[in-house]
């Protein structure tokens, strides 16, 4: 049997890909010119899922809720996003993604994943077979990170206590 990492080795090197993987996303892959980083996280959680309370996207982005309706308000004048009636309680509205905010949110997708085509071709093809290998591998297992984590800030299967509107993650 091989080198047994603690969880701090593990801490300390799957932090350090977390954060060059934001960095590079930030420096070369995002397009920050039609959203704002708040505002691409926040038309994300909506697009993925689906019509949500305005206090439970106030919470995942960890701003206050008076912020948070200043920024949905601007994505809704953008046409991005559109208030529904919450079927749950007649006083409270869902938020929802618009035609629009899937397409734009679409269009990101595509750019990223072209602009991360071109940066790949500076690997060969032994780098490229290990980084995907390595992704495959990480991909699950970032995603059960991260629904513990919606779980542990926000109740069971992500949703804000007392919140029903939330669809579970899937692992």
């Amino acid at each position: 049997m091989g080198y047994q990492p603690t969880d701090h080795d593990v801490s300390a090197c799957v932090g350090d890909v977390l954060d060059q993987a934001t960095d590079l996303t930030a420096r070369f892959l995002s397009d920050r010119a039609d959203l704002s980083a708040s505002a691409a996280f926040t038309l994300n959680t909506v697009y993925r899922e689906g019509p949500v309370r305005l206090t439970t996207l106030a919470t995942r982005e960890g701003i206050s809720q008076p912020s948070m309706t200043q920024l949905v308000q601007r994505l809704e004048r953008a046409g991005l996003v559109t208030r529904l009636a919450d079927p749950d309680d007649g006083r409270a509205a869902l938020i929802g993604i618009t035609a629009a905010g899937r397409t734009l949110l679409d269009d990101r997708k595509r750019m990223r994943r072209e602009r991360l085509a071109a940066l790949m071709t500076t690997l060969n093809d032994e780098e490229k077979s290990a980084l995907w290998l390595s992704a495959r591998v990480a991909l699950p297992l970032i995603d059960r990170l991260a629904a513990y984590a919606d779980c542990a800030t926000n109740g069971p299967a992500g949703r804000q206590a007392g919140d029903s509107t939330s669809a579970p993650r899937s692992m």
